[in-house]
């Protein structure tokens, strides 16, 4: 992998496309599950779906002797901050966005059919709604040969992008309007085109396994479920599988309509850890970031573990209250830099202060401890006690695939609004907690330790029963 420039880094991926003097570069977006592109013929380059952070994007670009003609969004996005607007301006690059957003920033509103002129390719917008009313997947050519298609939040590899962030009643038919449009790109574009899509990585704008396999159209006629299920089956299923999203989402459509030209927040100042402790115990919102084992075995009361390590930014835009001032535990100040640009993904920049965690220098009698277990422990506590209390805080349809005897199922993002139920049905006891990795039940665990719950965080697998 090659690292673009930045205290955040993109990550530019060593499976890119070329086709003689024309190179698509995909970008993974750390945190988002997602992916940008740039797709350059000569020295003439086109930007799709960047993030808010496009200063390692251009430096890459500059870095190339290349410059960018347009930016290309195929959706106002709903799960993080456009860079568009951005990265069009600090190019000096024309704006496009699809026609019917709302959008209400500077910028050229394409509509389907019409065509783009980047060096010697052209760009084709095909209308394809169903992940939003207005998406626009984007048909990248050279001299008539279809290089790639810039398929966004519709089709994905291993799946299709959700259909529910527009409300109830227009969940089934942008359902209904995916299908077609997965079809109807099948009879604009070439078969052997590679389709490049923004989510399913990861994404929760994703409906489907985050699995990259058959990358070309034709590849993915025969594994994508949107071509091997006839219209009413495809729906049916899409339905069916869709699942909660995190509340911010609705944040970001808005931020996204008005355009986001500014970079995320300065760093914030250094505060000490007395201070942050203060912060803490007077229920101000502290983030610890460093590794959740390390959170287990030493923190400040009532901080809440957010593992860098893990997908903690969608996590903080999900359970922390929007605009809510931040302050965060680190343990160095690169780590601190990074999380100011990823919280700034999504629009978090309410980061107020953080500490600097230096081992050795906290004062023991200051520290909390949560216990943590493998699954192994966890099997032998149950086997051992059939009382046991063990919270499942993964989404009910992971959690629906094979349930642990005896636990009780609450979804991570809807734990804090249960938690009076979970103290009623704990009755004093020690509650363990289980996600089926780690990450999520360190951050159950924090939670329920802040108000008084003590908790077991139990990381890694456990087999089921």
């Amino acid at each position: 992998m090659i690292r673009a420039s930045g205290a955040a880094p993109l990550t530019a991926l060593t499976d890119d496309v070329i086709a003689g003097a024309t190179r698509v570069v995909p970008f993974e977006v750390p945190g988002l599950g997602n992916r940008t592109y740039i797709a350059v013929t000569g020295t003439s380059a086109l930007l799709v779906d960047p993030p808010r952070d496009v200063d390692s994007l251009l430096g890459f670009i500059r870095d190339s002797g290349w410059a960018v003609s347009h930016v290309l969004d195929t959706h106002v996005h709903n799960d993080y901050v456009s860079g568009g607007l951005a990265a069009a301006r600090l190019s000096d690059a024309e704006y496009v966005i699809p026609a019917g957003g709302g959008v209400t920033c500077p910028a050229r509103l394409i509509r389907d059919g019409e065509l783009l002129e980047v060096g010697a390719a052209q760009v084709r917008a095909v209308h394809t709604p169903g992940h939003t009313p207005h998406h626009m997947s984007y048909l990248f050519s050279v001299d008539g040969v279809d290089i790639a298609l810039f398929s966004g939040g519709g089709l994905l590899y291993s799946g299709v992008g959700r259909t529910d962030l527009f409300g109830a009643d227009h969940t089934e038919g942008l359902a209904h309007a995916q299908w077609r449009s997965a079809h109807r790109l099948g009879l604009v574009s070439r078969d052997n085109v590679t389709v490049l899509p923004t989510h399913g990585f990861g994404s929760f704008c994703s409906v489907g396994d985050a699995v990259v396999g058959e990358r070309t159209l034709a590849g993915l006629q025969h594994t994508n479920p949107v071509f091997l299920e006839d219209e009413e089956t495809f729906v049916r299923h899409l339905l069916e599988h869709q699942g909660p999203h995190p509340d911010y989402f609705h944040r970001m459509g808005e931020l996204n309509r008005a355009g986001t030209p500014t970079q995320p927040p300065p760093v914030p100042p250094i505060a000490t850890v007395a201070e942050t402790a203060q912060r803490a115990a007077s229920g101000e919102w502290v983030l610890d970031l460093r590794h959740r084992h390390a959170f287990a075995d030493g923190h400040l009361p009532r901080t809440l573990s957010f593992d860098a390590a893990g997908a903690y930014v969608t996590y903080v835009g999900w359970l922390i209250p929007w605009g809510a001032d931040l302050h965060l535990v680190v343990p160095d100040e690169a780590t601190l830099h990074t999380a100011v640009i990823e919280l700034g993904r999504i629009g978090i920049d309410s980061v107020r202060s953080a500490a600097l965690w230096r081992d050795g220098t906290v004062e023991p009698s200051m520290l909390a401890t949560v216990r943590h277990a493998d699954g192994r422990r966890l099997r032998a506590a149950m086997a051992s006690d059939p009382e046991l209390r063990v919270l499942d805080v993964r989404l009910e349809s992971e959690s629906a695939r094979a349930r642990l005897a005896g636990q009780r199922a609450i979804a991570l993002h809807e734990l804090e609004a249960r938690l009076d139920e979970v103290r009623e049905w704990a009755d004093g006891r020690e509650v363990w907690v289980y996600c089926g990795s780690g990450f999520r039940s360190a951050v159950a665990a924090s939670l329920l330790e802040r108000v008084g719950i003590s908790a077991v965080h139990v990381d890694g697998s456990v087999v089921e029963s």
